[in-house]
């Protein structure tokens, strides 16, 4: 993996990265729109297969319409596998809240410690399974097939190799710092709150050029890795 510098430098290496930062941020703030969210998707998938492919800077924004249908195809796959996590979301607390709408001191606190034991449960389940989805995502990326999406014996090796492991806490540890940062305008008094909400959206998506340049790195590290080990299996038999 780069270091730290190397990895937070990334975007900056396109000459015109301010400008795919901009169109990244505007397209992220308007996701609720639902295209513009699965451009963002697209871009993810097309700047992680450039990269795993050798590209020394992030893509550009431009063939509009394949990065529409590659996001689409992204965003499916996440939410395939973000299910479970939503189900048993929607059974716990839809259950902890029936429990406490009873009206019963008993019921209240049933409702009570369900409703906190199913948040609990359901965030783990989110960790869990969002880091399958993004190795997921990654898979589909970097061979450009839907179904590598849901191939699962590469998908266990990869998800379980440290050299894809290390640089998706890495990102994590990014993207919860970059918010952490952003979230410090809001202390500015009056101004704040609406320079934080401005500027979440273009740092959100610097972070997610950043992530690609992990993502891409510890994809080929894991996989590099595995058809090493295969091959020394191999030659030994």
């Amino acid at each position: 993996m780069e270091s730290i510098e190397e990895t937070l430098t990334y975007p900056m290496e396109d000459d015109d990265w301010t400008v795919t930062v901009l169109i990244g941020g505007v397209l992220s703030l308007l996701s609720f729109l639902i295209v513009p969210g699965f451009l963002v998707y697209g871009y993810l998938v097309r700047a992680v297969r450039e990269r795993a492919d050798g590209a020394t800077q992030p893509p550009a924004f431009e063939d509009w319409g394949e990065l529409l249908v590659d996001g689409v195809k992204a965003w499916v796959i996440g939410l395939v596998y973000m299910l479970v996590p939503l189900i048993v979301f929607g059974v716990t607390v839809g259950g902890s809240l029936f429990a406490m709408a009873t009206g019963t001191r008993a019921g209240a606190g049933a409702g009570l410690a369900g409703l906190l034991g199913g948040l609990a449960i359901s965030f783990v389940l989110s960790l869990v399974f969002g880091y399958v989805a993004t190795a997921a995502i990654i898979h589909f990326a970097c061979t450009g097939e839907l179904g590598a999406g849901f191939d699962f014996g590469t998908l266990r090796k990869l998800a379980l190799s440290p050299e894809y492991a290390t640089p998706w806490l890495v990102s994590i540890a990014l993207f919860i710092a970059a918010n952490v940062v952003v979230n410090l305008f809001n202390v500015i008094p009056f101004i704040g709150s609406l320079i934080a909400a401005v500027l979440s959206p273009f740092a959100s998506f610097y972070m997610v050029v950043v992530a690609t340049d992990l993502w891409a790195g510890g994809y080929n590290a894991a996989l590099d890795e595995r058809e090493e080990s295969e091959s020394v299996g191999t030659a030994t038999v």
